[in-house]
């Protein structure tokens, strides 16, 4: 080896050491509560619970931990799951444990490697909840958008100020969950285990251009309120309350935020005090207020105790939430469009709230017509004196075949029961068999049956289900017993609620003269009454429960 070999391989060696010595190390600081990571261009934080409700790149926050639900990225079923053991094995290494289910986070200096595992007999849901005011979201290796997104992919990216986060391994992508939050969601069967890859670092100069250019035509006003909107129903939780999320961004910096809600609630006027928002730029608030409504949400933001600015939300409640679901009687449908006559009734079609006339929007067939919802509404309003929301997901003609776990009918039910959330809505109402009268009766009862069991693991809680005995086809053909059969041991089996027989809803009831499969205007207000007398029977039960 001659000298200047020698001095070249001399050099080499020390710079390679000063890269090891200045390159960037994972440092986990051990903290009782919670324990923070920090990398490169990163900063994590792992609670005493086991989960990471903090992800904060180039010094922005991707995660929401506290809407909702929401814990940032946490296992569910049933409700949030605690995994208490928690531990540090290494240097770059936390895991998690509890009784269902475990997590090991493995940290370096340019992403994670998370591993989870379901050691349940059960199927689990892994959320992310990510941060309202994204810049760009992009789904598998589409354009960037800047709404939230709903697609079957294992990839989402997302971008805030100048920093990208790319999670790899989702089982589906989904949104808005209240306002604008993203969600990532990971199905894990009992005793699976899968995997979820992070990147992280700052956006492309090509991803930048795309990043202004989308901004440029939607600019930030300088006080956005994303949650509540208006007409939106929130699920109480008892008799006389429930919580909303009250979720915004402020584009100016200010020293102080507030927040207000005005309206009468079944007991009388609130109190209206404006109450202090910890965060500044971005808030996300669960609030507690009484049942009732409609009310209005105040947001104001302060320098130097003079207001700079404000935002008004109108018309949102704390009352009843439904879901519905099945063939042509539960959409629009009916012989003509009906109308809510309390103001107290609203529909959820997945991206907005709207008073509840029909046509109902959110069902998968684009019907135009009339629907019991209304009527439903209205009967429900005047007996509990709280506002009612549905959202309606039907598709006329269907078969119970198509909405089986690996049909898309089932997949447009789940899009509507994940944006409302676990604990979002007080039940679903099925009405369908029309469309299967032909079928064995063990047939149709095990097909519905395996719909309800993997609407309630897909979903991660156990929503009830109220299924309605249908099979009237016409004049000549009443009631098939084949199916009404299957209805009745979905009751018997407490595998479903009763919900009503609108066999028994004949003659001018129906649509054509009476001639018809489909309610004429009297049937759909007496199809709607129906169901609120089969829901209230059991929400009586539910709320005196509550109370005691």
């Amino acid at each position: 080896m001659n000298r200047a070999t020698w001095i070249l391989l001399v050099l080499l060696s020390f710079f390679a050491g000063l890269a090891a010595q200045t390159q960037a190390e994972v440092r986990i600081e051990s903290r009782p509560n919670p324990l923070e990571i920090h990398g490169g261009d990163y900063e994590a934080h792992v609670a005493s619970d086991g989960c990471l409700t903090s992800l904060r790149v180039r010094e922005q926050e991707f995660l929401a931990a506290n809407v909702s639900i929401s814990r940032g990225a946490f296992f569910f079923h049933l409700e949030p799951l605690r995994l208490i053991e928690v531990k540090q094995p290494s240097n770059d290494t936390i895991t998690a444990k509890g009784d269902l289910t475990s997590i090991q986070y493995s940290f370096a200096d340019e992403g994670m490697v998370w591993q989870l595992s379901n050691h349940s007999d059960a199927q689990v849901a892994f959320y992310m909840v990510f941060a309202a005011g994204m810049d760009g979201l992009r789904s598998g290796q589409g354009k960037i958008e800047k709404s939230p997104l709903s697609a079957d992919t294992n990839r989402l990216t997302c971008y805030r100020g100048d920093a990208r986060l790319q999670v790899e391994g989702f089982t589906k992508i989904w949104g808005p969950l209240h306002g604008a939050h993203q969600m990532g969601q990971v199905d894990l069967k009992p005793g699976e285990s899968k995997q979820i890859k992070i990147q992280f670092g700052k956006a492309s100069s090509m991803e930048h251009q795309e990043l202004v250019k989308l901004n440029a035509l939607s600019p930030d006003a300088p006080l956005t309120i994303l949650s509540p909107r208006s007409y939106q129903v929130f699920q109480r939780q008892t008799m006389d309350e429930g919580e909303i999320f009250v979720s915004g961004r402020c584009a100016i910096d200010v020293d102080e935020l507030e927040i207000r809600v005005t309206g009468d609630s079944r007991k009388g006027p609130l109190s209206g005090q404006w109450i202090s928002v910890p965060a500044l730029h971005e808030f996300n608030v669960r609030l507690p207020i009484p049942a009732g409504g409609w009310y209005s949400l105040d947001v104001r933001a302060k320098n130097d105790g003079k207001v700079v600015a404000e935002q008004r939300v109108d018309r949102f409640g704390m009352g009843e939430v439904f879901v519905g679901a099945g063939q042509s009687n539960s959409t629009n449908c009916g012989e003509i469009k009906t109308q809510q006559e309390t103001g107290m009734v609203s529909s959820f079609g997945g991206e907005h709230w709207q008073i509840a006339n029909d046509p109902q929007s959110g069902v998968a067939d684009g019907s135009q017509g009339g629907s019991f919802w209304p009527a439903f509404g209205d009967a429900m309003y005047r007996k509990y004196k709280v506002p009612i929301g549905v959202a309606t997901t039907g598709y006329g003609g269907t078969s119970v075949n198509r909405w089986q776990p690996d049909g898309d009918l089932f997949q447009w039910l789940m899009t509507r029961v994940h944006q409302l959330g676990p604990g979002g809505f007080r039940a679903l109402l099925w009405h369908q068999g029309e469309s299967d009268v032909k079928m064995d009766s063990d047939e149709y009862y095990e097909k519905l049956r395996s719909v309800i069991i993997a609407s309630r693991a897909k979903a991660g809680w156990e929503f009830p289900w109220f299924v309605a005995k249908a099979s009237y086809l016409n004049t000549d053909y009443l009631r098939f017993d084949s199916v009404r059969d299957a209805q009745q041991r979905l009751w018997n089996d407490s595998i479903a609620l009763a919900g009503p027989d609108t066999d028994t809803l004949t003659g001018d009831h129906r649509d054509l003269d009476g001639k018809g499969v489909h309610f004429s205007p009297k049937g759909l207000k007496a199809h709607g009454e129906m169901w609120a007398e089969c829901v209230s029977a059991y929400l009586d039960e539910v709320l005196a429960r509550a109370v005691h």
